[in-house]
This record gives C-alpha cells, structure tokens and sequence, in this order.
C-alpha cells in the first residue's frame, strides 16, 4: 500500500464538533493449534479462512493536491466490496463523522470520508468545513473515492453504493444523489431534516432513505415527518433515534450505523 498514513486520533468531540477516533485495531492472529490425543501432529494448512483479517484502518492519503481523504478498509481482502460515502457537516472533521463509527462501515464497504474545501478559523487545529456549492462537493468526493480507489485496485465496487452525510453534508448527500440517477441507490442521513420527494428519489434510482436524528435535537420531529411521508409515497425510508443525542452522535451510533446499513443494503426487496 503506497503512502497509507495512520489517522491521528482527535480530541474529545464537543457538539457538532470534533471527537476522538477509535484506535486503529490490531490484526488478529489465531491462536496456537492444540496437541491431539494421539501421538501424531495435525498440520493444519493456511487457507483464506485461517489468515488474519487485515488491519481496517482508518487512514487517510492525499487527495485534489492539498486535502486528505479519511477511510477505513474492510477487513477481508477478497471482494470487491461496496462503497460507503461519506460527507460530513460545517466545522465537523472527518474524523467525528466517519471516526465514531468506523468498524460498522467496514464490515459493510470501504468508508470513504472527504475532509471539506475549507477550515473553521486558522490555527493549526481548525476543523474542516464546505464554502463551495453541491456541485463543487461532489466533485470533490469523486476526487477522494478514485484516490482510495486507486491504492485499492478492483477491491471497490459502486454497485450498492451507499452516500451518507452528517449535518451540511446529509443536505448535500440528497441533493447529488438527484444529479446522479443509477449512482447512490442507497442514502443515510443523519441530524439534518433534508426535503425529500419520493418521486424524484425514485427517478434517480434511490431504492431507500434511512434517516438519525438525535433524542434531545432539533430535527428528530422533522425527520419523523419526512419518513413518514415517503413511506406513504411508497418509498422505503425509516428513522432511528440517537438516545439522549443533540445535534452529535449517540454512545452507541457504532451499533446504530450497523443497523442502519444492514437494513439499507439487506432489505425485502432484494438489494445487492
């Protein structure tokens, strides 16, 4: 892998914000075989089931000259394996929106986390943030997924594909699966009670919506609202509540994201 950096971990996340990154796990080995009763040995020969899972990360790598891009990888090599996109909220790393919830990504795709086209301030800790428009958003997240793509040859698939956002990039997350009809049949928005349509979802290929929204938040009612009108409209959409949340993740949003992404990808309707 070439020019793979470990993520450095962030400080304690405040709302909306910042927060720690789960630490990069350490591979798992198995454990010694034991001696059978009889005299002689077994030998047990390496096969794909018996090798260690790699190491999911996250990482991050240059992407457009100047930005880094955060992802995690899934921890078997044999695929190719989804793409599971994400952008996240003004003044909000990557790290908080992609970090909190690493291992649920990997284990469904590879997390692909563009960090945004400017800063909240100017010291050298200023969070990333979006000043550009949607276009100029996608454009760069197309930036970042070639840039993973690329030290990941013919691992990634865009079959399936899920497009997530936190905040101000679950906004921009709905806008440009419209613009891309076939592209994300699968979006999950979190803390943003973006304006939905199940007819025009429908004609961009969008098969289904889940939504999160914080207990204590300002847009849990509004969420409630749009999931119940696209479930009327036919689309397959739902809601999960982050217990005693605000505008940030809940303890378990790891167990939540799995969930989630079980119920977007694994429905009755026959998905990828």
């Amino acid at each position: 892998m070439r020019h793979i950096l470990p993520c450095l971990c962030l400080s304690l996340f405040a709302p909306a914000c910042s927060g720690p990154v789960p630490a990069q796990p350490a591979a798992i080995t198995p454990g010694p075989v034991g001696e059978p009763a009889a005299a002689s040995a077994v030998v047990v020969e390496p096969t794909a089931s018996t090798e260690p899972p790699r190491p999911i990360g996250p990482y991050e790598i240059p992407f457009d000259g100047k930005r880094t891009v955060y992802f995690a990888v899934p921890p078997s090599t044999e695929g190719p394996h989804r793409l599971i996109a994400t952008l996240h909220g003004l003044c909000n790393p990557p790290g908080y929106a992609c970090g909190y919830w690493t291992h649920a990504g990997s284990e469904e795709g590879f997390l692909v986390c563009p960090t945004g086209n400017s800063t909240c301030g100017t010291g050298a800790g200023a969070p990333p943030t979006w000043t550009e428009g949607d276009g100029d958003i996608d454009r760069d997240l197309e930036r970042a997924v070639a840039a993973v793509d690329a030290q990941y040859p013919e691992q990634m698939t865009r079959e399936g594909a899920v497009l997530t956002g936190f905040s101000r990039g679950a906004y921009a997350a709905g806008r440009i699966a419209v613009m891309h009809p076939g592209r994300w049949p699968y979006l999950l928005l979190t803390e943003a009670d973006v304006p939905l349509d199940a007819h025009t979802l429908r004609a961009a290929g969008v098969r289904g919506v889940a939504m999160l929204a914080g207990e204590i938040g300002s847009q849990v009612q509004g969420e409630r609202r749009t999931v119940q009108r696209l479930s009327a409209q036919g689309m397959r959409a739902r809601l999960w509540v982050m217990p005693r949340a605000g505008h940030y993740y809940s303890a378990n949003i790891d167990d939540i994201m799995r969930e989630a992404l079980d119920w977007l990808v694994r429905s009755q309707t026959g998905a990828p």
